[in-house]
């Protein structure tokens, strides 16, 4: 299916069109000769989140790396998209092929949040697949959901042939050459499931359990790096490389259940840490690397780590940032580090105040030690602090919850006087932990608390930020974490509703949500609203993430008893079920010889990085700009040349400063929707006396994205520099207004008109015009007026820039500036 000719009218009509055209950058090839079996890895919300997930790039690399197997990627889709899709009575597609989502053999969806949930089953419908597993024949795809939100499968259970419990790196490949083989052997669909029923991690509604599969090569396999990887054309969510540098967590917060689910806690030494983070750099075109983990604190070599990174990468422009540090792991050293290139910032997750209710929580975080970070990070120049909490915990006195709150922040403001922006949830007792059992706050409770709360921080705290999570939408996560196989109808009928995107609160529609609810035979909200005793059958007792009851029901009295639990290792006494023989903790400390020597060495004094002065060359690059280009912004134009030269050979020079930046220059840039036969842009590289022409042409074209082809390549050789924005004489458009009214008659009133800025021309095709705008005027505000909508006006004409002028009306930028040099 070829979508940009079915679509090119359209979509410069929706938000972000680029979410739908694929053409990104990609990394490793598919011999598509060989492919016998298509799948697709879908996270079920907008591009710009599910490409954001490391899951969904773990997945597309390992199902890529298998041989006969292609796996593409799908997304759930805006509102306005959705509606062009139905429209034209097209069905969604795969992002790389195009291919309709029914005619795949596999479909693998990853939920990493419960608010996915009618998401999903927008993705199959569009994919014209019916969204009951029941009603699908052998034309259809099987439809595997896994992914950390999905440990109660029974809510999701209606619409899926299997739910997949645990890590999918080692067990997925299992399951696809299991399909392969069935199909080798003339199985259909029915004999195919029930050969899949075989793997003890795949869920279905007739098994009596399911067993978490664990990934046991994550920390010691040798190459973690990609084979297959996507970089999206656009910058998303998190706009930067992730570099796992543990799995897991040895802390036992008794709230979470990522701790839980991803037992046993597996780290990695430095080698491979350094591969993963220099293929970001290197191959993929990344500036920004996220240390990755739970508790990235915990690792045992986390600042020598650092410190060794910086020292290798800083050259490059390369910064690290961590997603979390612990207050007990807390070091400002290492803040200081991750900021040299840029800085970063200072977040603590607090949950509850006192230091009883922090030791129910299995999580101290010292009042006196937060004060001290704070202190010591506003002298040395940090002047904002994040804090985050929940209310409703379990064990937290309800009358106290909030002053409480109040006073520990004021402590710390008191102390400190550095700004706060504060964030307050609900609390959701999450299956498979040790509050599993315990009651959640109505949304009525929830709201009152926190408006209450928020006006007593302001007053308390004049000019602190305060937000909170919306209690609506925490009681519906509550609804999907823990209803059981009955609540299926209710996503079902929201979903028929209109619900969509329920985490966005621009499309969330809380009162077609209730309206289900309300709707339903039974009263969902019992399974949130209510304790459970710790000896009934729960709903989501038919998984097993290895963690056993006898372990959480002790960890839930030692919480009541507000007792301490000590942290995981190696060899601990906790025995909660999870570490075997097969199964085991991977703990690099003392066995990583290169960040270990690191450790024994002594801080020495450094000067900030001093700018290499070297040989450089300005470059003028003409290109062209067509198909899914089309769809990209300039200012993502731009990000996705500084991306390709990253990943090139080509060296670029950096501006300096704060922040650097590579040294580039765009030429009067064209607006999404508009085509570009000779675009222009300058880049100064630095020369290492092998540099030329050709090289540059060949090394940025293998490493663009996905629409554009480079043209020429010149270098100036002058003494003087060069800025391509003051030799603009003008451009000269296309535009073929296809018969369309009132466009023909507006282009040919121009044809008669005298204008300096704007000459319009017959061109030599029906209803084409040619148009010469002078400098750098929007062609669309000259010819239609400052009002139009510049997008409209791309999708009822084709308009080309044919050419860039330079110095005058007769020559092209490469032409005129070898004329000068």
């Amino acid at each position: 299916m070829d979508i940009l000719e079915a679509l090119a009218d359209d979509l410069v009509m929706v938000a972000q069109p680029s979410r739908y055209t694929g053409g990104e950058f990609h990394y490793g090839k598919k011999d598509m000769d060989d492919v016998d079996f298509h799948a697709a890895i879908c996270f079920p919300d907008l591009y710009e989140i599910g490409m954001s997930n490391n899951a969904v790039r773990i997945l597309y690399d390992l199902l890529n790396r298998m041989d006969h197997v292609h796996c593409d990627r799908v997304f759930s889709v805006a509102p306005d998209f959705e509606e062009l899709l139905r429209k034209k009575q097209l069905p969604l597609y795969t992002l790389d092929l195009h291919k309709p989502l029914h005619e795949l053999d596999l479909l693998c969806i990853s939920i990493g949040y419960e608010l996915c949930a009618t998401n999903m089953l927008q993705v199959l419908e569009l994919g014209n697949i019916p969204l009951r597993s029941k009603d699908r024949g052998e034309e259809h795809p099987i439809v595997i959901l896994g992914g950390p939100a999905v440990t109660n499968p029974l809510p999701f259970s209606p619409f899926v042939d299997y739910v997949f419990i645990g890590e999918a790196e080692g067990g997925l490949e299992q399951v696809v050459q299991t399909m392969r083989k069935a199909r080798g052997q003339g199985y259909g669909r029915e004999e195919t499931l029930k050969m899949l029923q075989e793997f003890p991690f795949l869920w279905s509604p007739e098994k009596k359990r399911a067993l978490r599969f664990i990934d046991d090569s994550f920390g010691i396999k040798r190459d973690a790096r990609y084979q297959h990887y996507v970089v999206p054309s656009f910058k998303v969510a998190q706009d930067n490389g992730v570099v796992e540098i543990m799995r897991g967590c040895p802390n036992g917060c008794r709230f979470c259940h990522a701790g839980q689910y991803y037992k046993p806690y597996r780290q990695k030494l430095y080698e491979t840490i350094k591969d993963e983070v220099t293929q970001y750099v290197d191959t993929l075109g990344y500036r920004e690397v996220t240390l990755s983990s739970l508790s990235s604190g915990d690792h045992p070599y986390i600042k020598e780590m650092i410190e060794t990174l910086n020292a290798e990468f800083a050259s490059k422009h390369v910064s690290f940032a961590l997603p979390s540090l612990k207050v007990n792991s807390f070091s400002l050293g290492i803040l200081e580090q991750l900021s040299e290139v840029r800085k970063s910032g200072l977040t603590f997750a607090i949950e509850t105040p006192k230091e009883s209710w922090q030791l129910a929580m299995n999580k101290p975080v010292p009042l006196e030690q937060v004060i001290g970070i704070a202190k010591e990070a506003k002298s040395r120049g940090w002047k904002l602090a994040k804090f985050y909490f929940m209310i409703g915990l379990p064990v937290v006195d309800r009358e106290e919850e909030n002053q409480a709150i109040v006073d520990y922040l004021g402590a710390i403001w008191d102390e400190t006087h550095i700004r706060m922006n504060i964030n307050v949830g609900t609390f959701i007792p999450k299956p498979h932990t040790p509050f599993q059992w315990c009651a959640q706050l109505t949304p009525e409770q929830s709201y009152q608390k926190l408006s209450q709360l928020k006006k007593m921080i302001n007053e308390r705290i004049k000019g602190c930020k305060v937000s909170y999570h919306e209690p609506g939408i925490s009681y519906l996560e509550g609804l999907i974490s823990r209803g059981d196989a009955r609540y299926a109808d209710v996503i079902e009928k929201a979903y028929q509703k209109g619900c969509r995107l329920d985490a966005w609160n621009e499309y969330l529609q809380y009162d077609l949500w209730k309206e289900a609810i309300a709707e339903a035979p039974y009263n969902p909200e019992e399974a949130i609203f209510k304790d459970y005793d710790v000896d009934e059958e729960l709903p989501w007792d038919s998984v097993s993430l290895r963690v056993g009851k006898k372990f959480l029901k002790e960890e839930w009295d030692r919480a009541k008893n507000l007792l301490l639990s000590d942290r995981c290792y190696d060899v601990c006494e906790h025995q909660c079920g999870v570490c075997s023989t097969a199964h085991q903790v991977v703990d690099v400390i003392h066995k990583d010889p290169l960040l270990e020597q690191k450790k024994d060495e002594k801080p020495v004094e450094t000067d900030p990085l001093q700018p290499v002065q070297a040989d450089t060359v300005q470059t003028v690059i003409r290109y062209s700009r067509h198909g899914s280009a089309l769809y990209v912004s300039h200012i993502n134009a731009m990000r996705n040349f500084e991306m390709a030269f990253q990943r090139s050979a080509l060296d670029v020079q950096f501006t300096q400063g704060f922040n650097p930046k590579p040294k580039l220059e765009f030429v009067n840039p064209l607006s999404i929707g508009i085509a570009g036969e000779e675009e222009v842009m300058l880049a100064e590289l630095v020369d290492d006396g092998t540099l030329d022409e050709e090289k540059v042409r060949g090394e940025l074209q293998q490493t663009l994205n996905g629409g554009y082809t480079i043209l020429d390549v010149l270098f100036l050789k002058g003494p003087k520099k060069q800025t391509l924005a003051k030799h603009l004489k003008g451009s000269l458009f296309s535009i073929d207004t296809k018969g369309k009214e009132p466009y023909t008659e507006i282009l040919e009133k121009r044809l008669h008109e005298s204008d300096a800025s704007m000459q319009v021309t017959k061109g030599d095709a029906p209803h084409q015009y040619m148009v010469r705008i002078t400098g750098e005027r929007n062609l669309v505000k000259l010819l239609f007026g400052s009002d139009v909508d510049k997008f409209l006006i791309a999708s009822k004409l084709t308009i080309k820039r044919e050419k860039l002028f330079a110095g005058s009306w007769d020559t092209g930028y490469i032409e005129y500036l070898r004329t000068i040099e």
